[in-house]
């Protein structure tokens, strides 16, 4: 509803960060907060604006709404996995319209990069879980394409992503 209602307003937007896992995978991990891209560049005012037809204010950095416990959080305009411009995006459907989010690998690619980066198990724990709960996952390779572009280079990276790979693809089903 969100997205349509930016969208109304000239703002063309995607949901990221946790909240496009959830997207996808919506009983592995629930983020109480929606982190939207303004891909087409906007101002923070604006999307304020847009948002505020739909009852949300500003609070801090979020918007909030009386009658949601979700936020909406206007995160950046392109948005990046670790050094990474993302261009191209996914559109799933949903019972209130299309949402334009990030491509399922991406989604687990930024999951994987707070691992490397942070040592956020957490984040590499659901990324796991995704990959076993959606069904419409893209190949071992595609996803292994993508982990491949993060940047390891930092302190203990090269391991971590060696153990995010190796449990990523453990969750793959094995072919009969």
């Amino acid at each position: 509803l969100a997205e349509k209602q930016l969208k109304e307003s000239g703002i063309e937007a995607a949901v990221i960060g946790g909240s496009a896992i959830t997207a996808y995978a919506p009983d592995v991990y629930t983020s109480r907060d929606i982190d939207f891209a303004a891909i087409n560049g906007t101002t923070r005012r604006a999307f304020g604006e847009a948002v505020a037809k739909l009852g949300f204010r500003p609070e801090g950095r979020d918007f909030v709404h009386a009658e949601t416990s979700y936020s909406l959080d206007l995160v950046a305009d392109t948005p990046f996995i670790d050094q990474r411009a993302i261009k191209s995006f996914a559109t799933l459907a949903t019972r209130r319209g299309p949402v334009r989010v990030l491509r399922f690998e991406d989604a687990i690619a930024d999951r994987v990069a707070a691992f490397l980066h942070w040592a956020d198990s957490q984040s590499l724990d659901i990324a796991v879980q995704a990959v076993q709960a959606y069904s419409r996952r893209p190949s071992w390779k595609t996803i292994e394409r993508t982990l491949d572009e993060l940047d390891s280079s930092g302190p203990d990276g090269a391991a971590r992503l060696t153990l995010a790979k190796s449990r990523l693809r453990a969750a793959f089903p094995r072919p009969r």
